[in-house]
């Protein structure tokens, strides 16, 4: 692969015009340019297609990154674009409910175990919020423990939240029950639910972990609450209940449900689902046409193609040939996790030199024209010959660093 002139000079500009107007220039976290890769990363992206997108520069990268998980077919698929298209030309939202919530609803109830009853919304984290009130409804207890990131509604350690507030959630790490039974025995009856999502790199540890929450909260009363904003459609159709084989009693899916179009749902048993006419969980643009119309396409396509199979074979290409040139060039790194949700690890005993090498690995990637992040989300319109590319630049990426003494001890 040669190394192709890369320049990101308007993106950068406009970067520090938005400043004067939008805090962080973004509204998303994850997405505000680093200034350590300042003059290297693209700040705007103005087009996709695939598994390829463009940024405002003109600069073409492959992409892993895939809108930080929601596009798990590829960018501008056909079948979507047609759906939301369609919908375009008969409304977005009415002033009573379309069809398809019924449709897409019961579609829902079929592909995901836990599914009995399934409401609609915009984001995961409003949805995660709407089952842990649910959950609180349902056992009369306040305490939720958590595990993971369930969306910025729900983080209770950052300024803002008052310490009212702060009391009746904790959190807890993934992959031991240990500290969750400790929890329970502390404060058997005052539990409402355990709410989860799973650790990308530690992420076979729910075989044991998950079914040990599940008998937790099964012998106290609580409810279990899986976090299946990513999971879902991507490591499974029905995400990590079905590939652990742990029914939760509620859950959430968004992301992949819609292939990037807003959407996410919360499903779970009955009579915990039917509280919310009392609980009153209501939103004006909860099950709006666009949306739904790119739900229905993407369950047509799950059912018709082997979707996850793909994602798997892609991640797995991703990751031995990531580990294949860490290990030909003797530098300690690997990926780490599953296929469709790996994370590459640069292992180094300080935490800050194993952030300095991803940020500079992810400045070679950029140069090299394919974009990584700290989940690489393979999507379904990733080939051999992509992930061949991308691998390819992955080498010559690590050989730079290396020729760079970037690994030396």
């Amino acid at each position: 692969m040669v190394q192709r002139k890369h320049d990101v000079s308007r993106s950068w500009e406009l970067y520090d015009r938005a400043l004067e107007f939008i805090p962080m220039a973004t509204q998303t976290h994850s997405k505000a340019p680093r200034e350590a890769l300042r003059g290297v990363e693209p700040c705007y992206l103005v087009r996709g297609q695939g598994c390829r997108v463009w940024d405002l520069d003109g600069n073409e990268y492959i992409d892993f990154r895939c809108a930080l998980g929601p596009v798990t077919l590829g960018y501008r698929f056909p079948a979507v674009d047609e759906a939301v298209r369609q919908r375009l030309e008969e409304g977005i939202i009415f002033s009573y409910p379309h069809p398809l919530e019924v449709e897409v609803a019961k579609r829902l109830v079929e592909a995901i175990p836990c599914a009995e009853r399934v409401r609609f919304l915009r984001t995961g984290g409003e949805a995660m919020a709407a089952t842990f009130r649910l959950a609180r409804a349902f056992t009369g207890r306040d305490l939720i423990l958590t595990c993971g990131y369930h969306g910025w509604l729900n983080v209770m350690s950052r300024p803002g939240v008052p310490e009212a507030v702060r009391s009746v959630y904790r959190a807890l790490p993934w992959g031991d029950a240990t500290p969750f039974a400790q929890a329970f025995r502390e404060a058997p009856r005052e539990i409402a639910a355990v709410s989860v999502a799973c650790s990308y790199a530690e992420i076979e540890k729910g075989h044991t972990f998950l079914a040990d929450l599940r008998e937790l909260t099964e012998r106290y009363g609580a409810l279990l609450i899986f976090d299946e904003i990513v999971t879902g459609f991507r490591l499974r159709r029905g995400g990590a209940q079905e590939y652990f084989g742990v029914i939760p009693d509620l859950a959430v899916f968004s992301k992949g449900i819609s292939n990037g179009v807003p959407l996410s749902c919360y499903v779970g048993r009955a009579e915990v689902m039917d509280l919310v006419e009392r609980v009153v969980i209501s939103s004006t643009f909860g099950g709006d046409t666009l949306g739904l119309a790119a739900a229905r396409a993407v369950l047509d396509l799950y059912a018709k193609e082997d979707v996850i199979g793909t994602l798997w074979a892609r991640g797995q290409q991703l990751h031995e040939g990531f580990n294949a040139h860490c290990q030909r060039l003797g530098i300690a790194a690997r990926f780490k996790g599953l296929p469709p949700l790996g994370q590459p690890i640069f292992e180094h005993p300080d935490p800050a030199r194993r952030e300095e090498l991803f940020l500079r690995f992810n400045a070679e990637m950029l140069k090299r024209g394919v974009i990584i992040y700290s989940v690489c989300y393979p999507n379904y319109s990733h080939k051999e010959e992509d992930v061949a590319e991308a691998v390819d630049a992955i080498g010559e990426a690590l050989e730079a660093m290396k020729d760079q003494g970037l690994f030396a001890s």
